[in-house]
């Protein structure tokens, strides 16, 4: 079969049709660039030109917009009494925006909350002839906070409404004595231990000698008096034998002194007395001491 001849060179010669891109094409294209650009281990973005995904001009960079601050507390005041003090303010003037509440730190430990409408607190856990720094701090409901300070001294307070506890040197010193065969009339030291009945002192107490375990007495606390009587073996020998005493012991608080945040007494003075009656074939016998002690642990 013969063929064609070949069309001259001057005449046009119809090339394929092209293919229709798919829709999205050019999206497609800048895709599968950043892919493999990405592979390629660069992180540089890249937009075609005259695509109609590369951006018209820079974008601007967002602003944060502030949050409110709330009004501050004004006109901060502190009343101090020995185991109290109380803190006032009003609320502050101002552009910013109501408190939704106030945080109340004193010595930079938070102490308390009141609601944002409240213009008073009361700080009861202050001890007597102390120095304390306070912040009212006013908290809006978007977290923002501001602060007023105070300053005040709380006042000293009698020995008799502190806490009679921890371990006490006491120096005992003799001042009478009868029915024994022999008594040393020199001074000596004990070690006492005293434990208070409640959580909140004053209260009654109990006092232990450190060194003779059976010595173990219930004081009853008045005021600043403490006192109790006790029935104990040990303390005085007949005939080679331990005879029962009775033993009171009466002492009152004569220093108090905040000691670990605690309003403690940290001195006393009183008395010491021991009876024993006839037995065991002896007499009776009779004793009298008088006691200091001054606080060394608590």
């Amino acid at each position: 079969m013969g063929q064609l001849p070949p069309p001259p060179s001057d005449m046009p010669v119809a090339l394929p049709s092209q293919p229709t891109p798919p829709r999205g094409g050019k999206r497609w294209l800048v895709v599968a660039l950043v892919a493999l650009l990405a592979v390629a281990g660069t992180a540089t973005a890249v937009a075609l030109a005259g695509g109609s995904d590369a951006p018209s001009g820079a974008a601007g960079s967002p602003t944060a917009t502030p949050l409110p601050q709330p009004n501050p507390p004004a006109d901060l005041k502190a009343s101090a009494g020995a185991f109290t003090v109380k803190l006032t303010w009003r609320v502050g003037d101002g552009d910013g925006v109501p408190a939704d509440r106030y945080d109340i730190v004193r010595e930079s430990t938070t102490v308390g909350h009141v609601d944002g409408d409240a213009t008073s607190f009361l700080d009861d856990t202050v001890a007597p002839n102390e120095v304390y720094d306070y912040e009212v701090i006013a908290v809006s409901a978007e977290g923002t906070r501001i602060e007023a300070s105070v300053r005040t001294e709380t006042p000293g307070a009698p020995p008799g409404t502190a806490a009679l506890a921890g371990v006490f040197n006491v120096k005992v010193h003799p001042t009478s004595h009868s029915g024994f065969s022999s008594f040393s009339e020199k001074d000596f030291t004990v070690g006492w231990r005293f434990v208070p009945g409640c959580k909140e002192p004053p209260c009654d107490t109990q006092v232990r000698d450190l060194g003779r375990k059976q010595f173990l007495v219930e004081l009853q606390q008045t005021g600043g008096v403490y006192q109790g009587t006790v029935s104990m073996s040990g303390l005085v020998s007949c005939s080679g034998h331990d005879a029962s005493s009775s033993v009171t012991v009466a002492i009152h608080a004569t220093r108090a002194d905040t000691v670990g945040g605690t309003w403690k007494v940290t001195k006393f003075s009183g008395t010491m007395s021991q009876y024993t009656s006839s037995q065991l074939g002896c007499t009776s016998s009779s004793a009298r001491f008088d006691v200091t002690g001054s606080l060394t642990a608590g």
